[in-house]
């Protein structure tokens, strides 16, 4: 991934990196939003939890097959057009949210909402990084990848805290809010951003050449899955199961977010031990962290500590997988990025509805436990990939 930098517009580039991952934070907190959410909408269309579900498993979904699709339809479009219409369909969807008089409305509002989640995610590093020079280009990366972990931290106590207060719907008019000032700064300080040429078909093509990147990414399918199984339900379980009360629930979720977030920075050193041992590790924290929850879920005290060690092994996850499948891959960051995008939203949204559909069937804890199968399952399939694994096999080469 190559910068693209030029003093042929006045704009600090720093500005125009700052609206990009401002619009990424945009984007997470509303895509997330209806976890904290829940209950509320649940109350308010007569649906099950599991069915309310679907609001996250939609918006992944489609997120999912606009990652690599969006990245293809492009082209050579110039990324600043590109990026303000997929802000401006959070403000469509956001408004849509608001004012949806039944549950079907609000799935369609949530549907546009993963078109552009799966396009800005596709697009968004590769945009930030044209933006400077060449070797700052990790530096733009980061701030990005800040936004998306802020967004993350804010969205469900947020959403939480409102809806103590208020209602679901006031969270989203404050989401609605937040995206059209999101659209106003992008507006007026990203500069155009011309690309040379775009993703083809067979960049993808090339990506799953090798078994490793193949393993890879079926570890982040059972990692991602098993999180958002647990993870979409965990307000009502916290609330039904562990008898925790809605001031407390927030404070929790604000918590949670936040240890998630010194995760990601602490995996960045983490890693230093080896791609293959930090995943290993932080499936492995993972795994014990959320079968102590489905164990123990009526002790608040276990319930608590465990939750906290989830947020830290989750703030670790995407990290490691996505360090893991980039140092295996040289010449098609675009491509890969938009292929992990695709696969993060698919997995997300494969995660959710099969732990909405345990929840209808059984109860709440059964997501939980279904979220201990699947990183298990991350977990046996990382040891699989080898110990010995010096971080150069399976590389895209310019021998292809």
């Amino acid at each position: 991934m190559k910068g693209n930098y030029t003093n042929q517009t006045m704009r600090n580039p720093w500005l125009s990196v700052f609206a990009i991952a401002l619009g990424a934070i945009a984007l997470v907190i509303t895509e997330f939003l209806p976890v904290g959410l829940l209950p509320d909408i649940c109350r308010s269309f007569g649906v099950l939890e599991g069915t309310a579900g679907l609001a996250v498993t939609s918006t992944a979904l489609l997120g999912a097959v606009a990652a690599p699709l969006t990245t293809i339809v492009i082209g050579q479009l110039d990324r600043r057009i590109v990026l303000l219409v997929l802000t401006f369909m959070l403000i469509v969807s956001s408004v849509l949210s608001v004012f949806a008089p039944s549950f079907g409305v609000f799935i369609i509002a949530r549907i546009i909402l993963g078109l552009g989640v799966g396009g800005f995610w596709a697009i968004a590093i590769a945009s930030a990084v044209r933006l400077v020079p060449q070797d700052k280009i990790a530096r733009a990366s980061s701030i990005v990848l800040g936004g998306i972990s802020i967004g993350t931290v804010v969205s469900v106590p947020t959403g939480t805290f409102i809806a103590s207060h208020f209602d679901w719907r006031a969270a989203f008019t404050a989401a609605s809010v937040f995206a059209v000032v999101t659209f106003i700064i992008q507006l007026i300080l990203l500069p155009k951003i011309p690309m040379k040429q775009g993703v083809r078909v067979n960049d993808y093509v090339e990506l799953f050449r090798f078994n490793k990147i193949r393993m890879i990414f079926a570890i982040v399918v059972f990692l991602v899955g098993g999180q958002y199984a647990a993870y979409t339900y965990v307000t009502p379980y916290l609330q039904q199961v562990t008898g925790t009360s809605s001031n407390v629930l927030g404070v929790l979720m604000l918590i949670y977010g936040i240890v998630v977030c010194l995760g990601n920075f602490i995996g960045g050193f983490i890693s230093k031990i080896g791609l293959q041992r930090m995943n290993a590790m932080t499936a492995f924290i993972y795994l014990v962290s959320l079968a102590a929850i489905s164990l123990l879920g009526h002790s608040s005290i276990i319930v608590t500590i465990a939750l906290i060690t989830w947020a830290f092994a989750w703030g670790m996850a995407p990290l490691g997988a996505q360090l893991w499948i980039f140092s295996s891959i040289r010449n098609a960051p675009e491509a890969a990025q938009a292929i992990f995008t695709g696969v993060f939203q698919l997995s997300i949204s494969v995660g959710s509805l099969i732990g909405g559909v345990a929840v209808n069937a059984i109860n709440l804890t059964s997501s939980m436990w279904l979220g201990v199968i699947l990183v298990a399952l991350a977990l046996i399939m990382t040891f699989m990939v080898g110990r010995d694994d010096n971080e150069s096999s399976g590389k895209l080469s310019t021998e292809n």
